[in-house]
């Protein structure tokens, strides 16, 4: 990939069928997991990941607008991903809150187009990644331009 920097390219793709209202469905596309809560009629798309444990947003629980993680019990806010309240409050979850830094959710924009969700992705963010490791035909680790050494 000679060149400059690989440019951001997002784009609204259909991600997943429309889900019931109370349901947390997921798609993928381009290399990028989002999950998308239907509440009440409201959309709201995430990276299917929720810190601190990496759990599938599919696996949270919506209660008082925020997303439930499921082992520490920290709540996020279904509007801006955002902490509400003490991050990892609980149980195992004090835990994690020791070890790990406070950490918001990563959020998509998402809308309803027919009977599916669009998501808006970054469609060049696998490029984008695998951009530092290739420098050159079958050169993975820059052993060509001393990158490597």
């Amino acid at each position: 990939m000679a060149g400059g920097k690989i440019a951001s390219k997002n784009v609204w793709v259909p991600i997943t069928e429309m889900p019931a209202p109370g349901e947390i469905v997921s798609g993928y596309k381009y290399n990028v997991e989002v999950a998308v809560v239907n509440t009440g009629g409201s959309l709201y798309g995430f990276i299917n990941k929720m810190p601190p444990t990496g759990q599938p947003v599919t696996f949270a629980t919506v209660e008082d607008k925020c997303l439930v993680e499921p082992v520490t019990k920290t709540k996020f806010s279904l509007q801006t991903g955002k902490v509400v309240g003490t991050f990892c409050p609980g149980g195992i979850g004090k835990l994690f809150g020791l070890l790990v830094p406070e950490q918001d959710m990563d959020t998509v924009k998402v809308r309803k187009t027919g009977g599916k969700v669009e998501a808006l992705i970054n469609v060049n963010a696998k490029a984008q990644f695998e951009q530092k490791y290739w420098r050159g035909v079958l050169d993975a680790q820059g052993k060509v331009d001393g990158g490597y050494y």
